[in-house]
């Protein structure tokens, strides 16, 4: 499969900037944060602060109702943070804006309605939970998984949760961060002494013990910020000002952007056919086919990948409690993007 070389400026143009124009119904009154998307593309899961509801909840993207799935018990200082795979949508529940290390994991089943709490953060001697790396948890192929701290001096172990049965397992402990999943792996950085630089390691679920990574992951140093889904491969540098991509499992990723002095990367998402990202000047949109990309919000804001749609929200436009957020719905099918110089054939 051919990749872009390197990533060139183009316009929105065409479909994009007409999706772009339009914002799911509700989420400029209120505030609605993406966690992931159904693989139709129709549904959206959030987390939503409204008069009428807040908690996470499936939202229909067309007529922006919503669907509830769990209620906040203090919509003033809760929170979620997730993702999506098929039928499941997985997310951390913390309960204070001012600590992130006490929360709990939820799991639900868009088919069966089923609502499982999958576990929680662990606490030390005193009750004080100890520090988690913060990220939110990962969902592949009827798997969830996460980090969260056990013991002091940054102790972390993986905890791995089968969504179908409920069982959990831990797979790995000791200076570990945050996993995602590539294909049947489950990955994550590690150093092998504290404060040394990390590398990536691999589980694979099926044969139940570490593994090699492909070389698309297994160059990797030094960073928390990859997306991958279990073919493309996009990181970010560790001193986040270079994006890195791979259009294959067997194929080492090149730099394929830089970032002027003084600006750096803040997120990374993946739909398909497209890379997303956000800076400390705006978010953009790319084509991983071409390599082409464009600015999609007018400042700051971030993306939410997922198995279908590509998710846009745009910065808040007052700082208060809750702002709303306008988030836009990109069908990566329907836009037709330019070639850069260096991926013309």
């Amino acid at each position: 499969m051919a990749g872009p070389l390197s990533f060139c400026p183009a316009r929105a143009a065409g479909p994009l900037a007409q999706s772009l124009a339009i914002t799911v119904p509700g989420s400029s009154q209120a505030e609605v944060v993406p966690l992931g998307a159904a693989l139709n593309g129709q549904v959206a899961y959030v987390a939503t602060w409204t008069p009428g509801f807040s908690g996470v909840a499936a939202l229909d993207l067309a007529s922006g109702s919503l669907r509830p799935i769990s209620q906040f018990g203090n919509p003033a200082d809760d929170q979620a943070d997730g993702a999506s795979a098929g039928p499941w949508v997985v997310w951390a529940e913390t309960y204070s804006l001012n600590d992130l290390d006490r929360f709990a994991i939820y799991a639900w089943n868009s088919g069966s309605g089923q609502l499982r709490r999958l576990g929680r953060s662990l606490a030390g001697p005193d009750g004080t939970p100890w520090p988690s790396p913060w990220h939110a948890p990962a969902v592949s192929g009827g798997y969830a998984a996460w980090a969260q701290g056990y013991g002091p001096g940054g102790l972390v172990e993986i905890r791995l949760a089968n969504l179908v049965t409920g069982s959990v397992t831990t797979i790995r402990r000791g200076h570990v961060q945050a996993p995602f999943f590539d294909g049947g792996l489950v990955v994550w950085p590690e150093s092998d002494t504290p404060g040394s630089e990390t590398s990536l390691r691999g589980y694979s679920i099926a044969a139940h013990s570490l593994v090699s990574l492909p070389p698309a992951l297994a160059a990797i140093r030094g960073t928390d910020f990859v997306v991958t889904d279990g073919t493309r491969t996009a990181y970010l540098s560790p001193d986040f000002t270079a994006l890195y991509y791979s259009p294959a499992q067997d194929q080492a990723a090149r730099q394929v952007l830089r970032l002027p002095l003084g600006a750096s990367f803040t997120d990374l998402a993946l739909a398909p056919g497209t890379l997303a990202w956000s800076t400390t000047t705006a978010t953009y949109l790319a084509s991983t086919a071409t390599g082409a990309f464009t600015q999609v919000t007018p400042e700051f804001g971030y993306p939410t990948g997922s198995d279908s749609v590509m998710l846009i929200t745009d910065a808040p436009s007052e700082k208060v409690p809750h702002p709303p957020l306008p988030t836009h719905v990109i069908n990566p099918a329907a836009i037709a993007w330019p070639k850069c110089p260096a991926t013309a054939r």
